[in-house]
């Protein structure tokens, strides 16, 4: 089975919705400096740290890192450089964000990318990680623009 890419469902976009507000209410808990503030990636590292450091229940870790990996997602979408996406293939169906579809498909998994960082109890993440996709999404940009042909 090949891999298939599809547009988020009303169902799926309310349930990202409703992480981003997990997600705020995350870092009123974790961040209360940031809590009157909107939802940054700084106030997400600094509320995922503080949480690390609180040893919390590994119970908890699925919803955090759903809500903190859907707003990283959410990070890359407002850029403008990707848009939500559904990906399905031989291993299962898992929610996506996409750039440069056909010149590079770069897809990001948010919440699998967290939950990397989780298993590893690394902190501090959000906003370097960012810019460097940010950077690669340029760079394979720049790199498929140098290669297309020229129209005379």
């Amino acid at each position: 089975m090949g891999q298939t890419i599809s547009e988020p469902t009303t169902t799926e976009n309310s349930w990202i919705e409703e992480q981003l507000n997990v997600a705020v209410r995350f870092v009123s808990s974790y961040s209360l400096p940031d809590s009157d503030k909107p939802l940054a990636l700084d106030a997400l590292d600094k509320a995922f740290k503080s949480w690390l450091a609180s040893n919390p229940a590994p119970e908890m870790a699925n919803g955090v890192v759903n809500a903190v990996g859907i707003a990283f997602g959410d990070s890359l979408v407002r850029s403008g450089a990707f848009r939500w996406v559904i990906v399905s293939d031989e291993y299962g169906t898992d929610l996506a964000v996409r750039a440069l579809p056909g010149q590079g498909d770069v897809l990001v998994f948010p919440a699998d990318f967290v939950t990397k960082r989780w298993e590893r109890h690394e902190a501090d993440f959000l906003g370097r990680s960012f810019a460097e996709i940010m950077a690669s999404v340029r760079s394979i940009r720049d790199e498929w623009q140098s290669h297309k042909p020229k129209l005379m």
